[in-house]
């Protein structure tokens, strides 16, 4: 597998892009249970690790380019060509992410309508990514199912990360307990988690009904690779990166019951802790897994 520069931009892109949508949904709540300055300085360092995974991935497609100082030539063509659309948006996302950043640095507050032009342009990046590989040659990307792959990790990754990235930086600012991520907020990750991992599962049969049509029907050939058989070649992949995402969306659902049972009885201990922080990083990976499978046949 040679394409380890996309995958490492996509998925990161996408991750930062996760993360800004699920801090608009949840910044009021942890505003309320942080003080301001322990508020700012928190979420300028979520901003941070957001501007970090943009900025990486940056990097990493700048890499896949062969010749870095030919990266303002992929602008020539936005009228008419997907990557040119994801260049720029994937800029404006990245400059709105930093604008957000600063003002969170210069004013001590978080902007909503910067965060909400950045998560905006982010949208439209992830759809032009999409679209880069849904309008190839390359037949098993030639699908929507690469949209829904595509934003099904976004939703995914950016709601694990969330809790993840919470907790790791809780570990380092003394706020208030209830900056803790509540029960009604672990349910909206849980079900964003589990929907995106569901939803996408549940197309796989009408994707691979099209996968048979295609391989019947359609002789064309990617040189050297015919992606169906590719594709079909990396079963065990695929089942394996499934299956640990199934059980993520089950560690997790388990470690909310625990969570709900000891917030009930007041008696609080780090168990159910134990098993979400499993749980979203079960799904992380299993979110990688998908996308190696996404990029092993090219």
């Amino acid at each position: 597998m040679n394409e380890w520069p996309l995958l490492l931009f996509t998925f990161l892109m996408q991750t930062s892009i996760g993360l800004s949508v699920m801090l608009a949904l949840f910044a009021k709540k942890l505003s309320a249970a942080l003080g301001r300055k322990v508020n700012a300085q928190f979420l300028l360092w979520y901003v941070f690790v957001a501007c970090v995974f943009a900025g990486i991935g940056l990097l990493s497609s700048i890499t896949h380019l062969g010749v870095p100082l030919n990266a303002p030539n992929s602008l020539l063509n936005i009228f008419s060509s997907w990557l040119s659309r994801e260049v720029v948006f994937t800029a404006t996302y990245f400059a709105f992410l930093g604008l957000t950043f600063l003002w969170l640095w210069f004013k001590k507050e978080l902007s909503y309508l910067l965060l909400g032009l950045a998560i905006i342009a982010g949208l439209c990046d992830v759809y032009a990514m999409a679209s880069i590989y849904r309008y190839t040659s390359m037949l098993t990307w030639m699908n929507d199912n690469t949209y829904l792959m595509f934003y099904g990790t976004m939703l995914t990754a950016g709601a694990a990360g969330y809790y993840l990235l919470i907790n790791l930086l809780l570990r380092f600012h003394a706020g208030s307990p209830a900056a803790q991520v509540s029960t009604r907020g672990l349910w909206i990750l849980w079900a964003v988690i589990g929907i995106s991992l569901l939803v996408r599962l549940a197309y796989q049969p009408t994707y691979e009904s099209y996968l048979v049509s295609t391989s019947y029907n359609n002789e064309s050939i990617t040189f050297p690779i015919d992606s169906i058989h590719a594709y079909q070649g990396i079963w065990s992949l695929r089942i394996t990166s499934w299956v640990v995402g199934i059980l993520s969306v089950i560690v997790l659902g388990y470690g909310l019951f625990r969570h709900m049972r000891q917030t009930a009885s007041g008696v609080m201990s780090s168990s159910s802790k134990g098993y979400l922080v499993v749980g979203c990083a079960a799904a992380m990976i299993a979110e990688f897994m998908l996308r190696y499978c996404f990029y092993t046949i090219h």
